[in-house]
């Protein structure tokens, strides 16, 4: 989970911090931080994640995806949906643990773990992490030890991280007026290109996109027939246009 400020009673960790954690089948609390979660989408997550399942965009997203719109950045959240059940559980756990983890989200990847950036271009951005406050977990009591930076190459977090601070440059963008909401139609393209790459993609056919934009043909070709080639595009093209 990214955060934009680390709570006031937490250790700001750098990536080569150390910290002590292990999560495994043998802990009485194994897969109890399943539940009960708020467990936002990055759009890279929603791509893996529907990919994984087979489903397109719009399946997903009505299936598994809950929308709201953040109260101070005027952006979307898309959040999973959790079961209806009475501990809310999360709709690919099971008894021997999480059903899609080669392509779970990036809060499960940097779990225990919390990520929080201070505002600023990319090259200035700062950002640090910290342990967050897991009631009943006993994996912070196991005796192996990490860095930060070693966790993350561990559990895949940092080619996620990567595409989801393109994300920041949105937030963060130079010609974004802070505290005004944005308007129906930047809300459109941006849950288009981020969330919905199948109707982003039918858009690019449309408006001959690629064309007008005048990438090169290698690019172009990773873009007509891979996703993520298309949400990387999707994210410049908003990072153009979004604030005009």
């Amino acid at each position: 989970m990214l955060f934009d400020s680390v709570p006031a009673d937490r250790k700001k960790y750098t990536l080569q911090d150390t910290f002590t954690f292990s999560c495994h089948r043998g802990l009485p609390c194994f897969n109890a931080c399943c539940r009960n979660k708020h467990l936002p989408l990055s759009p890279y997550d929603v791509l893996r994640l529907r990919k994984a399942l087979r489903l397109d965009s719009d399946s997903f997203l009505v299936d598994y995806a809950v929308y709201a719109l953040d109260s101070r950045s005027g952006f979307p959240v898309i959040s999973l949906k959790m079961n209806e059940d009475e501990e809310k559980t999360c709709p690919f756990v099971g008894d021997e643990g999480c059903r899609v983890y080669p392509d779970r989200p990036t809060a499960c990847r940097l779990f225990p773990l919390g990520r929080a950036t201070r505002s600023g271009g990319a090259a200035s951005r700062e950002q640090f992490f910290f342990l967050q406050d897991i009631p009943g977990c006993l994996g912070k009591n196991e005796s192996k030890t990490w860095t930060v930076e070693r966790w993350l190459k561990e559990q895949g977090a940092l080619p996620y991280m990567a595409i989801n601070d393109k994300m920041l440059d949105l937030l963060f963008h130079p010609k974004r007026e802070i505290g005004k909401p944005l308007d129906d139609r930047q809300l459109q393209k941006l849950i288009v290109a981020c969330y919905n790459l199948d109707e982003f993609r039918a858009f690019v056919e449309k408006t001959k996109l690629l064309d007008a934009s005048r990438v090169d043909d290698e690019t172009r070709e990773r873009i007509e027939r891979d996703d993520t080639a298309l949400l990387m595009f999707g994210l410049a093209y908003l990072t153009a246009t979004l604030f005009e």
